[in-house]
């Protein structure tokens, strides 16, 4: 069954705690929570300890979205935030697999992030490692883009890929309630929504997506 992953970074920023608890009042069982750099992508937001401040408030599962370079040094203290699940980027590291096997040996949940120009292939040697896989469905680190519709190929070329094992497909970028249940149609598992679901009315929007994906 499919989920939906509110992803903080698309909160107001000011109401950090407010948006936090209206999400623990509905029932969110996974946040996503975007760790930026402001060097592999342009942003900045979210650095270990907002993340493990934010984490000590909430109850919810914390997904966080290492973008990042050379996150090789910064896993250690993603780790210490008691974030559940960790995902990095294949594009950021040369050593793909030892950053998974660091996070499983913390005890996390590892998810590798495909870029929409890396193709699905390149997972065929870590599928038996990783827990779930991220899947951009717009370039990382600019809300408000437009969601990349051959993103949907790649998601179901995935799906194929992983079979029988126990992997989750988790989509970011572009989405509404629409979009939604198009990527959960084409096989996508956890999908991440941030400014539309912060927009406007958070409480009718978060309703429409959950039906979409039903």
């Amino acid at each position: 069954m499919a989920e939906i992953l509110p992803s903080i970074f698309g909160a107001d920023i000011l109401r950090l705690k407010e948006e936090i608890d209206f999400l623990e009042k509905e029932n969110t069982r996974i946040l996503h929570v975007d760790m930026m750099d402001g060097n592999y992508v342009s942003n900045i937001a979210f650095g270990p300890n907002q993340v493990a401040a934010m984490k000590k408030a909430s109850k919810m599962i914390f997904d966080v979205h290492m973008m990042v370079d050379h996150p090789k040094d910064h896993l250690d203290d993603v780790i210490a935030t008691g974030a559940e699940m960790i995902s990095v980027h294949y594009e950021t590291t040369p050593h793909i697999h030892n950053m998974v096997q660091r996070i499983k040996n913390a005890g996390r949940k590892a998810g590798v992030v495909l870029n929409p120009g890396t193709p699905e292939s390149v997972l065929e040697y870590l599928l038996d490692d990783i827990d779930y896989v991220l899947i951009m469905t717009i370039n990382p680190g600019t809300p408000g883009q437009t969601f990349i519709k051959k993103s949907l190929k790649k998601i179901s070329n995935l799906k194929n890929m992983i079979g029988e094992r126990d992997i989750q497909i988790e989509v970011d970028g572009g989405m509404n309630d629409i979009i939604a249940k198009q990527v959960k149609e084409a096989g996508a598992d956890l999908i991440v929504v941030g400014g539309y679901l912060f927009t406007d009315n958070p409480k009718e929007r978060y309703r429409k997506l959950r039906e979409a994906i039903k």
